[in-house]
């Protein structure tokens, strides 16, 4: 009996996901696989690399002298990859203590006429290569950071949200001499100007007063140029990575300090399916 209920389930679940798959998808309002900082329920197409050039300038408030933050930038370089249908992994090396980022992200399903929304799962790690960690704290298992996120997206015409809970475990964080455990979320939008440009919102929130920065807030302004996506940013934070963007931020929007950027993505296709 137990095998036939199995096997009624198996059966039922195929024929849903066969029905499923032959509906329209709808198409999302955020235009790449990142919002601002963070992932996007998006996704490369299979056999699609793109390159990440993300720049973080330094604080604007500097003024002339320091040309409003430009002396001050960090950076990352990064690749992502379309290593087939519904499944992308990338990496990336920041300025930001050195630190070597890699992460996996999997489309679990998409909104259709039937099903409200988009899901995907995501799962990074990183770690700093900085040589002024303390003795005993300076080896991979100890500087290591690892995050899970699920990415729960909805459109409605131009405008997009997407929740994204997750988990972070961070390593030895050297400005805060420890390392936590620590629940979070990120909460985004985003509207469709036109159909190459769009405006989005993004506010992250790690659930712990364990850590002396404040909560990212950024806004950002996506304009698709054909090849390139080109996504402009305003930030409090000037971090780029999930460890550094939810642990170091360090800005206030009320005080006016605040970080310009942005993020420039090239699309090369390697493989045709």
């Amino acid at each position: 009996m137990k095998r036939r209920t199995l096997n009624f389930l198996v059966f039922f679940l195929g024929i849903s996901a066969a029905a499923h798959g032959q509906e329209a998808v709808q198409e999302q309002a955020f235009q790449g696989t990142r919002l601002v900082n963070e992932q996007s329920v998006n996704l490369a197409d299979h056999g699609e690399l793109r390159l990440y050039i993300q720049h973080r300038f330094g604080e604007i408030g500097g003024g002339l002298y320091e040309l409003f933050g430009l002396d001050l930038a960090t950076m990352r370089l990064g690749f992502e990859y379309g290593l087939a249908k519904n499944l992308n992994v990338g990496f990336g090396r920041s300025t930001y203590l050195k630190t070597y980022d890699v992460y996996a992200k999997g489309k679990i399903a998409e909104q259709t006429e039937t099903f409200p929304v988009s899901i995907a799962l995501v799962a990074a790690g990183s770690v700093p290569t900085l040589r002024n960690f303390p003795e005993n704290e300076n080896n991979f298992s100890s500087k290591f950071s690892g995050n899970i996120q699920l990415l729960l997206a909805k459109t409605m015409g131009p405008v997009g949200f997407q929740i994204a809970p997750g988990y972070l475990k961070t390593g030895y964080m050297l400005f805060e001499s420890k390392n936590i455990s620590v629940f979070t979320s990120g909460l985004s939008g985003s509207v469709r100007i036109s159909p190459k440009v769009s405006a989005n919102l993004e506010y992250l929130i790690p659930f712990t007063d364990e850590l002396s920065g404040v909560n990212p807030l950024s806004l950002g302004v996506d304009i698709d140029t054909g090849g390139h996506l080109f996504q402009l940013i305003l930030s409090n934070s000037q971090q780029i990575f999930t460890h550094g963007v939810y642990t170091a931020t360090q800005g206030s929007w009320s005080e006016g300090k605040l970080f310009f950027g942005f993020n420039l993505i090239r699309e090369f296709r390697i493989n045709y399916y």
